[in-house]
């Protein structure tokens, strides 16, 4: 068998990349080795409800998520505004609504000196006549917020954000990649805070995020199957145990089969890479070796009955120090109608995120049952009867982009190196269905 594209990997980029290769008119097959495509995108069935097992949302910054969603007849939807919390010291407080990053823009919000203190609201406001200094282009993320607005907004606001969302710390983050021209920002504005006003009054009206009628795991199996109806062989079960060059192409094998390429798109993490076979392959093989190994985290789905649980407030909850606990909590029955429809009005469903390891060998109910209560601010935990489902996936995102700064170029200057041979995904292009989707879409057009 002889094609134009072989993609191996079948999340995301490489979903897109075959059927935006197919649709083109290529001869295309996709290669997962795992029994379902989709990759970080995942459903499960908890209490007879099928939800997402991973990624919930997407930016919809670019608009090439919703487009993609649109040609594929799934219905986009935006999240309720339900109200986004922080608990910190034990006390739960509202996340400023015209924050960036909890960085707060307009520093005479409500609610904002009960999160920060008196002493530490007098700190924030120093940054208005502070003088920007050439060197801010150089800071993380947390040197420049200490710096200018000081330790209560980083821990209290900040931190709690970037650890939910990116799964990083501030310190381990270049300011410029969370807020890219920052500096130049500054410069132009006189101050942080004036700088991220000016962003948010530039951001394009509507939600920054957005989901699907019925759970984003249906875009996967969307992908597959107008890819397949386009010409494309998707192949699941079917892991690649030998990639080499051959006669100025590609010689592809696995378990009672092989075919040839013509183009190879690796949409596979490194870590996944032992196909690689000949000295041809020996440089992009020992890269791959040397790039960072995928972050691990535990996601929690609750299902619960509504009369057994105390009167509260149905927001979602990030946590400024998590300690053994949920590091986030996501009302998803108060976030997404869909869900909301689904459950019913006498059952709500809560997602718990935490950290890798910390769930070990614990009661899954016990802890979500705890940890609901606190991040929802019941006190006790919610009582054992309520709970009428729960399930547990453990996730593993690849390692962020600070990560791998370092060993980004090498492995970059080996891929240039064979000709017909690309790179995608999230590890290589960055989390985040928006980032994956043009970055695949890109590199199927140029094929």
């Amino acid at each position: 068998m002889t094609v134009d594209l072989a993609v191996i990997g079948g999340g995301m980029a490489g979903l897109v990349t075959a059927r935006t290769a197919a649709r083109a008119g290529a001869r295309v097959v996709l290669l997962e080795a795992a029994s379902t495509v989709g990759g970080l995108v995942g459903e499960h069935r908890v209490a007879g409800l099928d939800l997402d097992s991973g990624a919930e949302s997407f930016a919809t910054r670019g608009g090439q998520v919703a487009a993609l969603a649109a040609d594929l007849g799934l219905p986009v939807v935006t999240p309720r505004s339900a109200p986004a919390r922080v608990l910190h010291s034990g006390r739960l407080h509202p996340l400023p609504a015209t924050g960036v990053l909890g960085i707060p823009t307009e520093l005479d919000a409500p609610g904002l000196v009960e999160v920060l203190g008196l002493e530490g609201l007098t700190r924030a406001r120093e940054d208005s006549r502070l003088p920007v200094q050439p060197a801010t282009a150089e800071l993380t993320l947390a040197e420049l917020v200490a710096t200018r607005m000081g330790p209560a907004v980083l821990d209290a606001l900040v931190r709690p954000i970037v650890r939910g969302v990116h799964s990083a710390e501030p310190e381990q983050i270049a300011a410029d990649v969370l807020l890219p021209g920052i500096a130049d920002r500054m410069v132009a504005a006189g101050s942080l805070t004036a700088a991220l006003r000016q962003v948010r009054a530039a951001a394009p009206a509507g939600s920054a995020v957005a989901g699907i009628d019925g759970g984003v795991h249906r875009l996967p199996a969307a992908l597959a199957a107008d890819a397949a109806a386009r010409g494309a062989e998707v192949r699941t079960e079917a892991p690649v145990r030998s990639l080499r060059r051959e006669d100025g192409g590609w010689r592809l094998a696995g378990d009672g089969w092989s075919l040839t390429a013509e183009q190879v798109v690796l949409a596979c993490p490194p870590q996944r890479w032992g196909f690689l076979d000949g000295d041809e392959l020996a440089p992009l093989a020992a890269a791959g070796r040397a790039w960072p190994a995928p972050q691990s985290a535990d996601l929690l789905t609750l299902v619960l009955r509504a009369d057994a649980l105390p009167e509260h407030e149905r927001a979602g909850t990030l946590v400024a120090e998590p300690g053994q606990g949920a590091k986030a909590l996501t009302y998803a029955s108060a976030k997404w109608d869909w869900v909301a429809q689904a459950a019913g009005s006498d059952r709500v469903v809560l997602r718990l995120s935490y950290a890798g390891g910390i769930l070990g060998t614990a009661d899954l109910a016990e802890v979500g049952l705890r940890d609901a209560a606190r991040l929802t601010g019941t006190g006790p935990p919610w009582p054992a009867e309520a709970l009428d489902g729960i399930a547990h996936v453990r996730l593993h995102p690849p390692a962020p982009a600070w990560a791998t700064s370092s060993v980004r170029g090498p492995m970059q200057q080996e891929a240039d190196a064979l000709d017909g041979l690309q790179l995608t995904g999230a590890w290589w292009c960055g989390t985040g269905l928006a980032a994956v989707a043009a970055h695949a879409a890109d590199l199927a057009h140029r094929q």
